[in-house]
């Protein structure tokens, strides 16, 4: 039997990013924008490295596992199936997606996924405008699984994330009534990332203007950290097994002044000295000052005003809409 360990409790949650691959080439992801400096875009995470890392009878203790990748569709992993269904032990699980799958893959996801579990599905528009962001999106497999969601009995959570452009935003009421109707759980609304010559060539691509979210000139950076691994939230793990305290720091880790962090795999070290890996690393969080820039750059707290903290920075641009309850509602300009 085994014992209870604290340590496989205090890291609370675990990021995975089981592979490079993905079928569209979205303009501001790294792997179309970065495309020629990635060595393998097909890597794969082993099946067999997260069986021996994320033990069947450790899953109980870790709070949940969240699959998305920085620079893949998780939907792509040869042995997606079987990895799921073997975090289906752990208190939580979730994934992000672009749902470009078959409706037979999309059946067993929705039949079978148990109710401690979350769909995330990143649709960016309808059929005349997902595929603008979503380059060779197919609106037609949009379809297919939109239709298992609204004839199967299910146990999952499904949320549909939407991230606004100037090309799209128009439809964002029919996007959310079309997601009550279907039954979605969730409709989430999400500011695109800045755009730059480098994730929009040709300058097509224009972010919303709108008010959706907090305006920029409210948000003041303080001196002072509030950064998820802190509480031992959303750890990460690459393609390569390669582990981070989050997924910002496998394009910032090899920086200057970013030497705190000392890259482990998975591959050779165990859950339980992840711990105490980790350990070391929270040192230097404790002194804004003497923190890493990455952390400094993504982490920051930030304040409207003296008496509200807005943290981390990360979630400052997305608005969360419940389809359950009437607390929706489209703000015009």
């Amino acid at each position: 039997m085994i014992q209870r360990n604290q340590d496989l409790e205090r890291i609370i949650g675990w990021h995975l990013e089981i592979t490079r691959r993905c079928a569209l080439e979205c303009p501001a992801c790294p792997r179309t924008f970065e495309r020629e400096g990635i060595p393998d875009l097909n890597q794969d995470l082993s099946y067999e490295d997260i069986l021996n890392f994320f033990r069947k009878d450790q899953l109980k203790y870790l709070k949940y596992i969240f699959l998305q990748g920085n620079l893949g569709d998780p939907i792509y992993h040869p042995k997606f199936h079987e990895i799921a269904e073997h975090f289906f032990g752990a208190q939580h699980l979730a994934i992000s997606t672009n749902g470009m799958k078959t409706k037979k893959f999309w059946e067993r996801v929705i039949q079978t996924w148990p109710e401690n579990s979350l769909v995330m599905l990143s649709i960016d528009g309808l059929e005349d405008t997902n595929h603008l962001y979503r380059v060779k999106s197919r609106w037609n497999l949009i379809e297919e699984l939109f239709d298992v969601i609204a004839t199967t009995k299910r146990k999952c959570k499904i949320e549909w994330k939407y991230i606004l452009f100037e090309h799209n935003h128009q439809d964002v009421e029919k996007a959310h009534e079309l997601s009550k109707k279907l039954g979605i759980d969730s409709f989430r609304l999400q500011k695109t990332r800045p755009l730059t010559e480098l994730t929009n060539k040709g300058g097509f691509l224009k972010e919303f203007d709108g008010n959706y979210f907090n305006s920029d000139e409210k948000k003041k950076p303080l001196d002072e950290l509030a950064p998820f691994c802190k509480t031992l939230d959303m750890h990460y793990v690459d393609a390569t097994g390669a582990y981070f305290p989050c997924c910002w720091w496998p394009s910032h880790y090899k920086d200057e002044g970013n030497e705190a962090w000392e890259e482990k795999r998975i591959q050779s070290f165990n859950l339980e000295e992840a711990y105490s890996h980790f350990k070391k690393f929270t040192q230097c969080l404790s002194d804004y000052e003497k923190a890493p820039e990455v952390c400094r750059t993504f982490c920051s707290k930030f304040a409207e005003n003296t008496e509200e903290l807005l943290t981390p920075n990360s979630q400052l641009n997305r608005k969360y809409l419940g389809n359950s309850k009437k607390e929706w509602e489209i703000k015009k300009d």
